[in-house]
């Protein structure tokens, strides 16, 4: 906890006694819960369909102005809660069009991404490609006549639409493409911001989709108000997709690669003319050759964690030549879905800020792999120190070299770090070296500018390798630029336009996206990861843990990096957010994401996905890792979500002013914005002080900035006697606890087990219970402070999940046993008091939140009190009369 909150926790949060918080367990009673997919019964308390203004766009277009989205004719602010709609789901029936289009609205939806709808066909029903073609250039007119009956749909209930265009296509042989475009990975990304036959035909694809006249709409989706969002490209960056800047480039197929190194020599000769001033710029400044760093029988060291099993062994001592080490020889017998979980390594090793180091071994596999290796530290925090790459091994024995700068470095604290928890088998490594120089930098013999023969360069100096990097950074702005122009000015779009998320590319995103209407970003809290084969159904695994754990720990969460990439003076989106099922402490996800989105002030926030639903799907229980729309845990939250971060019933923080970074810095210099927030000199943002963002300014000069306090033009406080939103992360006795709280509305989630947990002048009071975890929303459904509401809302859950689910024994994975619906819900217990006017009543809802039951409820002295928990099988309570 900062430790200027300690006097406010401290008056915020009281704890039950000992002998009560010490009281065993009882264990977890479950019962059947499910919120019917098709439930548009208007008038209850979790209906808040009345947010929403109708039809979508009947006040014009939305548009980016002054840092956020407002309505073109009013001019008012409109905040957007959203979910996607994959591939199938954006292909419903009518008549199930109809009735989604209705509950999501009912839930506080305005916003629905339609996402995944260019696949190269995941089943029938799943892609707008027609299957009569070859090709991925026909659209199929029957899927468009969903899509587009959808559209209207959700248009009639005030529900916006999000358009993406680039997701998951391929480009085929079919499509004019030589047979090696099938061996691009990843849907063919990365590739398709420098081919210019794949832009021409994205382009094809954007017009016939765009300009298309949706015959139940009367409009184009160019000129349809209710179409909020067009995005260019889902998830892509030509310089990283999360790993190092140009990973993988390198292994293109022709000639995709030969077009690349076209580019780059074009790139280079602009920039310097000659191979006489590239290599003078290349070569400048690098470290001399130096002895060995490493002694002449080095350590090998080694690590296994998690569930992964390992051995190492060393073979022995190779012939007696200058310079050669042991081998050393590593068994990998079981992986857990985590590579860096099985490591060898050099520890010890002494490097030097702004030394070049040259690093040369052998390696072979059982059978072909990757296997990353790394330069960090051999102590806390282990950053990166200046090298990263993976190698590609075979089964014969191949040399590698990699030269590279070192920084941040701590004296006889760096390492060399084979990975190897990617798969099993057996690796062996020999001749390892280390030393200082830059062996083969600049120039290789027979390269030149004139023949446009400077290869793609690996793992190289820095000069050469920032020139790489930025290179990368000003195509991928050359693409989204014509792009957006291209929507702009030949479609005449009038939806706001983004190419993609932010963090794809590092703070390269910054300048890639710099002239699109808003920022952009994603984020998951454990998601599954496949040890083996990718989207094994039956093989993969998850950590079941809660984030408040991670946030009470100081480390930030999903919710540290979504705030970091937060660009000062843009509307700001996340469109996709998860905690996916079936992890055991995900009715945190909206709590928590809805609070500090409204705290953050943000614009946009969106679940993925929505999942499967209509007649024919077992809409009664929880459909896999992502789909919201059967599973109560987050479902259920949907309307106090509306309420807090729609309705503003949770006000914005005061503001700060930005990180501010030169332009000139967004390249090679500050790869992440995590790393430009350490270099501000913490460990992360005060994100749950005020907001944050960062700003890009024009000239040089150190990157951080002081934070101020500025007066907010927006911040809303409904009685000025009352404090200001604020969000508390704390560990209490029971384990780590994220509190939200504002006059309108208030939160927890986390470990409330044995505990009372005080929101302003209302509390909670918790038994012992199951694993004492769960999230809870007190919200004002009327819009007025909740002492005065006489429509609140108490939203309560814990565990979710369906019957007979085949958990292993560690609780991390189900595999593909998901077990059968109806979907069943802990009933957590609580005392529950609240400061009201005068008496209420307390109703218990079902899952359409109709009143079925009541509680008893006591009111005296101003305070309502009662009970609630499993006997009344529900997560939904109203309070009000």
């Amino acid at each position: 906890m900062n430790k200027a909150l300690f006097p406010l926790a401290a008056l915020l949060l009281s704890f039950a006694g000992a002998a009560h918080a010490q009281a065993p367990a009882a264990p977890p009673a479950l019962f059947p819960f499910v919120l019917p997919w098709d439930d548009a019964a208007p008038g209850t308390a979790t209906d808040v369909s009345f947010l929403n203004a109708r039809p979508a766009g009947v006040n014009g277009y939305i548009m980016a102005r002054g840092g956020h989205f407002v309505e073109s004719k009013t001019g008012k602010r409109v905040r957007f809660l959203g979910t996607n709609f994959a591939a199938k789901s954006a292909f419903p029936s009518h008549a199930d069009a109809v009735r989604v289009a209705a509950r999501i609205a009912k839930l506080g939806i305005n916003l629905v991404r339609l996402h995944h709808m260019d696949n190269d066909s995941w089943g029938t029903g799943t892609t707008l490609w027609d299957a009569r073609f070859k090709d991925h250039q026909h659209i199929d007119p029957a899927q468009l006549d969903r899509l587009d009956f959808l559209v209207a749909q959700l248009k009639k209930n005030g529900v916006y639409a999000n358009i993406n265009l680039h997701v998951s296509r391929s480009f085929t042989e079919a499509d004019g493409f030589p047979a090696s475009v099938d061996t691009i990975p990843d849907f063919d990304k990365r590739v398709d911001e420098f081919d210019r036959r794949m832009i021409s035909l994205q382009k094809d694809y954007a017009r016939a989709l765009l300009t298309h006249v949706n015959p139940y709409t009367h409009l184009s989706y160019a000129k349809d108000p209710a179409v909020a969002v067009v995005e260019i490209n889902n998830e892509n960056s030509l310089v990283s997709n999360w790993g190092p800047p140009g990973e993988g480039l390198g292994t293109l197929p022709e000639p995709f690669r030969g077009e690349l190194v076209g580019f780059w020599n074009d790139w280079l000769t602009k920039k310097y003319h000659t191979d006489a001033a590239v290599q003078a710029a290349w070569t400048a400044g690098l470290t001399p050759t130096g002895p060995p760093l490493m002694p002449p029988v080095p350590k090998w060291s080694s690590e296994h964690q998690g569930a992964s099993q390992a051995e190492m062994t060393l073979v022995g001592t190779l012939p007696a030549r200058s310079g050669y080490f042991p081998d050393v020889r590593a068994d990998v017998t079981q992986t857990d879905g985590t590579d860096w979980h099985v490591q060898t390594h050099q520890v010890g090793l002494d490097l030097t800020d702004g030394t070049t180091y040259t690093v040369t071994f052998r390696a072979k596999a059982d059978k072909a792999r990757t296997m990353p290796l790394g330069a960090s530290l051999d102590q806390a925090d282990w950053h990166n120190v200046g090298l990263t790459a993976n190698t590609a091994l075979t089964t014969d024995w191949k040399p590698f070299h990699y030269v590279f700068t070192a920084h941040d470095t701590v004296p006889n604290h760096a390492r060399l770090a084979f990975t190897l928890g990617g798969q099993t088998g057996t690796v062996w490594i020999s001749d390892l070296q280390i030393h200082p120089g830059a062996e083969g930098a600049g120039l290789a013999p027979g390269q030149s500018l004139l023949t446009k023969t400077v290869d793609i360069p690996i793992i190289s100096p820095k000069a050469q390798h920032d020139d790489w990097v930025v290179f990368l950074a000003d195509t991928e702005r050359s693409y989204a630029e014509e792009m957006r122009l291209y929507l702009k000015r030949e479609l005449h779009v009038n939806a706001n336009v983004l190419c993609s998320q932010m963090g794809y590319g590092g703070l390269t995103s910054l300048t890639r996206e710099a002239d699109m209407d808003f920022a952009d970003s994603h984020a998951y809290w454990q998601h599954p990861s496949f040890p083996h084969k990718a989207w094994d159904a039956n093989d993969w695994n998850m950590p079941n843990t809660a984030m408040v754990s991670d946030l009470a720990g100081g480390k930030g969460g999903t919710l540290r990096g979504l705030a970091e990439y937060r660009v000062a003076g843009k509307p700001y989106s996340v469109s996709e957010y998860n905690h996916p099922a079936p992890n055991d402490f995900r009715a945190e996800t909206l709590p928590e994401l809805a609070t500090f989105a409204a705290f953050q002030d943000w614009d946009m926030i969106y679940l993925f996905d929505y999942g499967t639903y209509g007649n024919g799907v077992q809409n009664d229980k929880i459909n896999g890792y992502f789909g919201i729309t059967s599973d109560p845990a987050k479902t259920a939250f949907l309307p106090a979500a509306a309420m807090i971060f729609r309705a503003e019933e949770m006000a914005s923080a005061e503001e700060g002013n930005g990180l501010a970074i030169p332009k000139q810095a967004v390249g090679p210099e500050l790869a992440t914005a995590e790393a430009a927030w350490k270099t501000n000199g913490s460990i992360g943002p005060p994100m749950f002080l005020r907001s944050i963002a960062i700003d890009l300014t024009p000239s040089a000069g150190k990157v951080p900035m002081p934070w101020v306090r500025e007066p907010s033009s927006h911040r809303r406080i409904t009685l000025p006697e009352v404090p200001p939103s604020q969000i508390l992360v704390h560990t209490s006795s029971a384990g780590g606890q994220y509190l939200a709280i504002s006059p309108s509305a208030q939160s927890v989630a986390g470990y409330v087990g044995g505990q009372t947990v005080t929101l302003g002048a209302n509390a909670l009071t918790f038994p012992a219970f199951g694993n004492g975890f769960a999230a809870a929303t007190l919200t004002a459904m009327d819009r007025r402070p909740l002492a005065e509401s006489r429509r609140l809302l108490l939203t309560l859950a814990g565990k979710v999940e369906n019957q007979d689910m085949g958990w292993n024994a560690a609780r991390t994975s189900v595999g593909n046993k998901w077990g059968h619906g109806p979907t069943v819900a802990e009933g957590i217990p609580a005392a529950v008091s609240l400061r009201t006017t005068g008496a209420r009543h307390v109703w218990v809802l079902d899952g359409t939140g109709k009143r079925v039951g009541d509680v008893h409820a006591a009111w005296a002295d101003g305070l309502l009190t009662f009970t609630v928990g499993p006997q009344f099988k529900t997560l939904w309570y109203e309070v009000g009369g």
